[in-house]
């Protein structure tokens, strides 16, 4: 595979953290790490704060455009997204823990996750 190639599959992890006196909000984890096209990767969102309970994956690509995948407020939610040639699964697995997989990833993306009191979606 070549550099550039491997280069744009690699997607970092940011945490999203609010600053102040509310601390951290919610954790990922693993931070960071290269996907390859044939294999899957997941990624663990914790939430800190129970007072946030709605949780929510974003992706953001190469150009900084950023676009919402899922939320869920409620364990046992599960949701399959296909973006931009990529398979997303979403489960809630607790009511502090967001998972995320990824497959057929075929550019360099930032994922984000987040919470907040009450839905995003209309």
């Amino acid at each position: 595979m070549e550099l550039l190639q491997l280069l744009s599959l690699l997607i970092g992890l940011l945490t999203t953290a609010l600053s102040g006196a509310m601390g951290r909000l919610v954790e990922q984890s693993p931070l960071y790490f290269m996907v390859r096209p044939e294999v899957s990767q997941s990624v663990t969102c914790t939430l800190k704060n129970t007072a946030y309970p709605w949780m929510s994956w974003y992706w953001q690509d190469a150009q900084g455009h950023l676009h919402f995948l899922v939320q869920s407020g409620t364990k046992g939610d599960q949701e399959k997204i296909i973006q931009e040639g990529t398979s997303y699964r979403s489960e809630r697995v607790s009511s502090t823990e967001l998972s995320l997989e990824m497959q057929n990833v075929t550019q360099s993306q930032t994922i984000y996750c987040t919470c907040s009191k009450s839905t995003v979606r209309d």
